[in-house]
């Protein structure tokens, strides 16, 4: 019996032990880090075209919902303060107009736009019964590029900012892909495609004629973005952020996280990622050169 007592004894201050001290399989994979959100998570961020305010689709995962911070899209200041909600609702990938004036979004599967006041609202009727995704502002304000990958009817059209005049540029069976995003001269498109089971990214003219391949990788390359001179893009390969230059070389690792935006001084990054404790997805701002960071959403 005293044998029975003092192995029980030893079982139970195992088990205490390896409770208060969890093993390095708990340790969260920062390439997971969609999968740990719980409570919120800041995603699409754009900035404006002067550089002092952000874009964000902030969605909320807490029952009952936070009501002073309920799911929409929001504007705030660049350095993270004076969020103010400007529509609430599932509205992702948000994009300014030239101007700063107008934000063009998708919501469930048809484009709207809105002004900075939230009093003026347009939604696009949609073209081929497609739902359409992740539009992108004309460098000259002239016309939104937008796609809708993987179906029958889809592809990738342009219009003007009235939601007139649709053009589909190239078809689902001419180019299947998505993430369109204009050039500085609005002249090539940067978009990511599959390739043998793999999405990379490629540029092309919107008369058809060239396409560049510029990642050939088994990773997931997606949202690209074009820095502000067209000198370097930005992406998201495999839930980490890149930059490389334009043709595709010299590419380097800047941080986890996911759906990357220029500042219009083409130094900062806007991306997102998890907060410490991987509950929230929030949004940093990061030196594409010195790599500091900044958190600026919790």
């Amino acid at each position: 019996m005293k044998i029975f007592r003092t192995n029980l004894l030893k079982i139970i201050v195992l088990l205490l032990f390896t409770t208060c001290n969890p093993e390095k399989g708990d340790v969260k994979n920062p390439k997971n880090f969609e999968l740990y959100i719980s409570l919120s998570f800041d995603q699409t961020a754009s900035v404006s075209p002067n550089g002092k305010l952000i874009a964000y689709y902030h969605q909320e995962f807490e029952f009952p919902m936070n009501e002073n911070y309920l799911t929409g899209l929001y504007i705030m200041n660049i350095d993270g303060s004076n969020q103010r909600l400007l529509l609430e609702g599932n509205h992702f990938s948000p994009d300014w107009s030239p101007d700063g004036k107008w934000i063009v979004f998708t919501s469930k599967g048809t484009l709207q736009i809105i002004n900075l006041e939230g009093d003026n609202l347009r939604t696009f009727q949609g073209v081929n019964d497609v739902p359409l995704y992740h539009p992108d502002w004309s460098p000259d304000g002239s016309s939104i590029i937008f796609s809708s990958p993987f179906v029958d009817g889809g592809g990738f059209f342009i219009c003007d900012p009235s939601f007139q005049n649709v053009k589909q540029l190239f078809d689902h069976y001419e180019l299947s892909g998505s993430d369109p995003n204009w050039s500085i001269d609005g002249k090539k498109m940067l978009y990511c495609k599959n390739i043998s089971n793999s999405d990379d990214l490629f540029v092309i003219d919107t008369a058809g004629i060239s396409d560049i391949r510029l990642t050939n990788s088994n990773k997931t390359d997606r949202e690209p973005v074009w820095s502000p001179d067209g000198s370097k893009i930005c992406w998201s390969s495999s839930v980490e952020i890149y930059v490389m230059d334009a043709d595709g070389e010299n590419p380097y690792r800047l941080d986890y996280g996911k759906d990357p935006c220029w500042t219009p001084d083409g130094k900062h990054v806007i991306y997102s990622f998890a907060n410490e404790d991987y509950s929230r997805g929030v949004l940093y701002k990061i030196n594409i050169s010195t790599k500091e960071k900044t958190q600026l959403t919790f």
